[in-house]
C-alpha cells in the first residue's frame, strides 16, 4: 500500500513504535511521513537511536522514549533530544534508559510472549538504580535453582507497531534481509502489527529459493511499502551507502531549533511524499550513491 496509507491506518496517535536499524536501514521514509501527518504523544521503542528518534523529538510526536543510546554517532550529539530534554522544546519528554542488550532482551520476551526476561549485564549499574516512568524497572533475585547467582529481570517491551526497512519481500510479505541483522529480529516480531519498507518486492519463487534470509513471515506483516533508498541517507547493504554528508549537514543545522526546523521545511514538509524526496535528492546524487556489484556465494538448496 502507499506509505501515507500505511502510517494513517496503522500508527495512530498514542500509541508504542519500535523503530528498526541499529547503524543500518533505519525506516526513515516511515519516519518522514508521520511528521508530515504530524503523528502525537508516541512512545519510541529502540535499542540504538540516531536521526530517526531526533527528527521525531523535534517534531514534537513524541511523548515518551525507552531504549539506549541517542546520538548521531560520528557527526555529533542529537540536539533536538537535549533540547526536548534539558529545556522542554518543542515539548518535553520522558526516557526510561536500558542497555542495547536489555532493551533487545525486552524485545525478545515480548516477541515470546513471556513477561520479562533475566540477564546478568545491569548488575551493579546505574541502569537498574535510576528509574523515570516504568515501576518497578527490574527486579534482581537470587537463582531460585539454587546456584547462588544474581540475576535482573527486565519487563518484556511490548510494542504496538513494529516499522523495518528491508531489502525485499515478496508480494505476501515474506520479509528478507542480509548483512547486519541488530536487534531487528526480536523487535520486529515483538510488534503487535508489523508495517514493512523495502527496497524491491520480488515474485514468491526468489524468496523461496533462498529461505534463510526470510526474517519477518508474510503472515505477521500488516503492510509492505515499495519504498527505494527508503532508509536513506542510511545505508542498505547491496542497494546504497550511507550519505555522509547528508548526515552531516543534518547534524550541523539541527544544532539550533530555527536550522532544524528550516531542514524539515525543505527535506520534510516541503515534499509531498517519498516519491518528491528522491525526487529532490536527484538521481544522480542517488546513483553515486548505489553499491557495487559483489554477488554473494551461491548454494545448492536442491534434493
Amino acid at each position: 500500500m502507499p506509505l501515507a496509507e500505511a502510517v494513517r491506518k496503522f500508527i495512530p496517535d498514542g500509541c508504542r513504535l519500535r523503530s528498526s536499524g541499529i547503524g543500518l536501514r533505519k525506516p526513515l521514509a516511515f519516519v518522514y511521513e508521520i511528521m508530515r501527518q504530524r503523528k502525537r504523544d508516541l512512545t519510541f521503542l529502540q535499542s540504538g537511536m540516531t536521526e530517526d528518534a531526533d527528527l521525531l523529538l523535534g517534531a514534537g510526536c513524541l511523548d515518551r522514549i525507552e531504549g539506549s543510546y541517542l546520538g548521531l554517532e560520528a557527526f555529533g550529539l542529537a540536539h533536538c533530544y537535549r533540547r526536548a530534554v534539558e529545556r522542554g522544546v518543542p515539548r518535553s519528554v520522558l526516557v526510561e534508559e536500558y542497555s542495547n542488550f536489555g532493551m533487545t532482551m525486552r524485545f525478545m520476551a515480548s516477541a515470546m510472549g513471556l513477561p520479562f526476561m533475566p540477564i546478568r549485564s545491569h548488575l551493579g549499574s546505574d541502569l537498574l538504580r535510576v528509574e523515570s516512568f516504568r515501576h518497578p524497572k527490574a527486579v534482581v533475585l537470587d537463582d531460585p535453582f539454587g546456584s547462588g547467582d544474581r540475576v535482573a529481570l527486565l519487563p518484556a517491551c511490548p510494542v504496538d507497531v513494529s516499522m523495518l526497512h528491508a531489502q525485499r519481500c515478496d508480494e505476501d510479505g515474506n520479509v528478507q534481509i542480509w548483512g547486519q541483522l541488530g536487534d531487528d529480529v526480536w523487535g520486529t516480531l515483538a510488534g503487535r502489527r508489523i508495517v514493512v519498507s523495502v527496497e524491491e518486492v520480488v515474485p514468491s519463487k526468489v524468496v523461496r529459493r533462498d529461505p534463510n534470509r526470510t526474517v519477518v513471515p508474510g503472515f505477521r506483516v500488516d503492510a509492505i511499502v515499495h519504498a527505494p533508498f527508503g532508509s536513506h541517507p542510511y545505508q542498505v547493504q547491496g542497494y546504497y551507502d550511507a550519505d555522509v554528508p547528508f548526515r552531516r549537514e543534518y547534524a550541523e543545522r539541527s544544532a539550533t531549533a530555527d536550522g532544524w526546523q528550516a531542514w524539515a521545511d525543505a527535506w520534510v514538509y516541503g515534499v509531498e511524499d517519498h516519491a518528491g524526496y528522491r525526487t529532490k535528492l536527484g538521481s544522480e546524487r542517488l546513483e553515486r550513491l548505489r553499491a557495487k556489484r559483489l554477488p554473494s556465494g551461491r548454494v545448492n538448496y536442491g534434493y
